[in-house]
């Protein structure tokens, strides 16, 4: 799980080119030669981070709550807490060094990103259904809205480095306040 944790921050903050043993080795705090006593090659590894950011992303998922905006936030809230936790792994989510990484298993790393899309569009496409935001808005525009906003904060913690984040219910706040106030201009 280190090893697929580091193999994670590597890919997505120093490249591809920069997953070595020694490299892994000096994020992880042991030899180089063990990595391999773990894994036998380097597509083997990239196997094992996807599994570890599928597993880390996907946790507790979906979320439980029946109101869709609620779900959604929950999401929301959720994976941006999961950015200040893991900014290395979250980050690789959103990279395209790990579908690079992943040469043949690069529809792993893009099934993970679609499940997440497909959720969010779920979400306001219900919230649509139920009355919450306004039909006339494009289901497909706010996921970009929602899962964008998620991209830039990655971008900004990770590879900016800004050391104190939005609070996640404050970013979440307003978002749902654009989705509702547009609900009641239409």
């Amino acid at each position: 799980m280190q090893i697929a944790e580091a193999a994670l921050r590597i890919i997505s903050g120093k490249g591809v080119h920069r997953l070595t043993a020694q490299e892994l080795g000096r994020e992880v705090g042991i030899a180089d030669g063990t990595v391999f006593r773990h894994f036998k090659d380097k597509a083997e590894i990239v196997r094992a981070a996807i599994a570890h950011l599928e597993g880390v992303l996907f946790k507790g998922f979906p979320p439980a709550e029946p109101e869709p905006l609620a779900r959604l936030r929950s999401f929301f809230v959720g994976r941006l807490e999961l950015m200040q936790r893991l900014p290395g792994v979250f980050f690789a989510a959103f990279s395209d060094r790990l579908e690079e990484a992943a040469g043949d298993d690069r529809p792993l790393v893009r099934s993970i990103i679609e499940r997440s899309q497909a959720f969010v569009r779920q979400c306001l496409v219900e919230a649509q259904e139920q009355g919450l935001i306004a039909r006339s808005l494009s289901p497909d525009v706010l996921t970009t809205v929602v899962i964008g906003t998620l991209q830039a904060n990655a971008f900004l913690h990770h590879r900016l480095g800004v050391k104190s984040p939005m609070n996640p219910n404050d970013v979440w706040q307003v978002i749902e306040t654009m989705l509702v106030a547009t609900k009641q201009k239409t």
